[in-house]
């Protein structure tokens, strides 16, 4: 009797027990493999490439723009610095400086026509090997009006040589609104020359000369560059050419024309007037 109330008891404690813990898991069956969930790892790596590319660009553009911005303030300074040695070089040309002063401003002209003479010698070089023209000078050469057109609006008679613009070739050189003055553009060393024609003899003679009028600003003085003479010999011929040419140096606004002794005594279909810059 106390046996069976024995077994009684523990079988009654063996189904009455509980536990918090999960039961073990129960092991895979030889042959089978558990499902991976489903990845994203190609959209992942498109993501990382694009992020990678976007921070190259920034950091090139970053670059880029720290280039250009330190070469526009190295020719903002650049700029500043020719402004003020023209401002010395307006300043010496004026007179505005001391005695103390005119050998800097010698340095100055120097390095100034140094740099011009390096300009020219790398444009021709650079038209050389590109076939393309070189650098225009200034240049003129001058046909002399009718004796029509070259009568004054007022009447007034004048020994200065009027010049038909339409048929003459300018470049870089400007003609009075009087038709009888060249205006230096570009200051240099120019080669001038002009020819006169005379057609009826004179009891003085028969000279031309060119003349330059002075900057405005300085001495109003007109001043004699070249004179030539011709002499009519009735017995030979009717027609004697008085020619001149010369090498000067030329200032801008410098004003040049041509006289001569009577204007009524020329054969205009055989004048000129011209000049060609040199350097």
């Amino acid at each position: 009797m106390s046996l069976l109330l024995s077994t009684y008891l523990l079988f009654t404690m063996i189904n009455t027990f509980h536990t918090s813990y999960n039961p073990p898991p129960v092991p895979p069956r030889a042959g089978y493999s558990r499902p991976q969930p489903p990845g994203n790892t190609p959209l992942v790596k498109f993501l990382s490439v694009m992020l990678l590319l976007l921070m190259m660009l920034t950091f090139g553009g970053f670059l880029y723009l720290f280039q250009k911005l330190n070469v526009q303030q190295q020719l903002q300074g650049n700029y500043n610095e020719d402004l003020t040695i023209l401002q010395r070089l307006q300043d010496c040309e004026d007179g505005n400086v001391g005695e103390d002063a005119m050998t800097d401003c010698n340095k100055l002209m120097d390095k100034y026509q140094a740099v011009i003479a390096r300009i020219s010698e790398a444009t021709e070089k650079v038209a050389g090997l590109t076939g393309m023209p070189s650098f225009k000078r200034p240049a003129a050469h001058m046909i002399l009006q009718n004796e029509h057109t070259a009568q004054s609006p007022d009447g007034s008679s004048s020994n200065k040589l009027k010049w038909d613009q339409d048929h003459s070739f300018l470049q870089d050189v400007w003609l009075s609104s009087s038709r009888d003055m060249l205006t230096i553009q570009y200051p240099g060393i120019y080669l001038i020359y002009s020819q006169v024609t005379f057609s009826k003899q004179s009891d003085s003679a028969l000279t031309q000369a060119i003349k330059s009028k002075e900057p405005q600003g300085r001495r109003n003085e007109d001043k004699e560059m070249l004179r030539s003479f011709c002499n009519l010999n009735p017995n030979k011929s009717h027609l004697c050419t008085a020619s001149l040419s010369g090498v000067f140096q030329l200032k801008k606004d410098q004003q040049l024309y041509v006289t001569v002794t009577n204007i009524s005594l020329v054969n205009r279909d055989s004048c000129s007037f011209g000049l060609f810059k040199l350097q």
